[in-house]
């Protein structure tokens, strides 16, 4: 009796980790397929007497068959994992575009759009934007809606993430 609960307690787990490796490789992509052969390794071994009181269907079950389906990374992972390729620091010109949001046009001729969070960093270098504190001074961002408003010309690094504005850094032109 012990022997045949012990089977049955390596193929529910062996069951399970199958499972979970599905659902995590939906989640995730490809990255999954390698955790779930690892973890079916690692898993202990029956003996040749609790083997033959295991099916075959069973024990075949634990290795997955077919390698999961190759996802793009924009689907396979949340925004918040996807890799830095997409992450960019850009210079130029900002502006406001609606808001909660600002247009950077940059050095490149290109244009880099980005949405402003509460917890975006605004450094003013020359006290257009804000003027308390050391320099440079930090800034919220509701001050700097209020001064892109008003017609300040920012010409500034801005660090984009996800397409969030992460920081906001005024450079002083010569």
């Amino acid at each position: 009796m012990n022997g045949a609960l012990k089977v049955t307690r390596v193929l529910l787990a062996a069951a399970l980790t199958v499972g979970l490796a599905a659902c995590s490789a939906e989640q995730r992509g490809t990255e999954a397929a390698p955790s779930a052969s690892a973890a079916a390794s690692q898993a202990p071994q029956p003996t040749a007497q609790e083997s033959s009181a295991a099916t075959p269907d069973a024990s075949q079950s634990a290795v997955p068959e077919s390698p999961a389906p190759e996802t793009t990374r924009s689907e396979a992972a949340p925004s918040s994992l996807r890799d830095s390729g997409a992450d960019r620091d850009v210079t130029g010109l900002v502006t406001l575009k609606g808001a909660d949001s600002i247009k950077v046009e940059g050095d490149d001729a290109a244009a880099y759009e980005a949405t402003l969070t509460p917890f975006t960093v605004v450094l003013d270098a020359q006290g257009s934007i804000c003027d308390t504190g050391a320099i440079p001074h930090k800034c919220s961002v509701d001050q700097l809606k209020k001064a892109l408003k008003s017609g300040v010309s920012l010409y500034a690094k801005v660090s984009i993430q996800d397409d969030l504005a992460t920081e906001i850094e005024e450079i002083v032109r010569n």
